[in-house]
């Protein structure tokens, strides 16, 4: 597997379909994936990965939304959620149980459970959305902007916010990840470097495990 992240684009966007429960790798192109516009007309939201329970609903999901303005979220009962603001400006977060003010690279964690209000700047924004199944999964979001070594989980995703990111690794030996994009991994055994390339770099890393019982 050698070249540039997008050598390997279609068979990276399979939708948001589950990979196979063996280790799996999939490259994803956010420009491809199919924008849902948001019910009360406050957003839209790409699916970039999910993994759907047996009863209809999510035992986690990524996804990417833009916020137009001032919105109320849709509540998940029984699910935790992380936002990370990935452009400049605020989003601020307001439920009757409290307040969550979101930064760039600072990722805020709240229950699905409430109902929530999000104030946003006069223009759109993109977020990273991560929801988990409580009790039965959790995640682990990170922003870097020099250098990453990922290490081992269930899945990993990482993606490409800005700059150029390499990509090291028994499988990823040449690869590397453009602004958006980013590898989807299920079952990884090995560790993984990745560097910037260049200054401004920044990408986000996202490990999701289930929880130990």
């Amino acid at each position: 597997m050698t070249g540039v992240m997008h050598m390997d684009r279609h068979g990276a966007l399979a939708g948001a379909a589950k990979p196979p429960s063996q280790q799996s790798i999939h490259f994803f192109d956010c420009a491809q994936l199919v924008p849902e516009a948001w019910a009360n007309g406050g957003g839209s939201t790409r699916t970039i990965a999910k993994r759907a329970a047996g009863d209809g609903g999510i035992e986690w999901r990524v996804s990417l939304a833009t916020l137009n303005g001032p919105a109320k979220f849709s509540q998940f009962p029984g699910v935790d959620r992380t936002l990370l603001l990935l452009d400049e400006g605020a989003v601020d977060l307001h439920s009757q149980d409290g307040a969550w003010f979101a930064r760039p690279g600072q990722p805020v964690q709240f229950p699905g459970d409430l109902l929530i209000w999000a104030s946003v700047p006069a223009r759109p924004v993109g977020v990273l959305n991560v929801m988990t199944r409580r009790g039965a999964w959790q995640a682990s979001v990170d922003m870097a902007s020099d250098s990453l070594r990922i290490s081992a989980a269930s899945t990993h995703l990482v993606l490409c916010v800005a700059g150029q990111w390499s990509v090291a690794g028994a499988l990823f030996n040449g690869v590397s990840l453009e602004p958006m994009t980013g590898i989807w991994i299920d079952g990884r055994r090995e560790e993984i470097d990745l560097h910037a390339v260049g200054p401004g770099a920044r990408l986000v890393s996202i490990a999701i495990d289930p929880v130990e019982r």
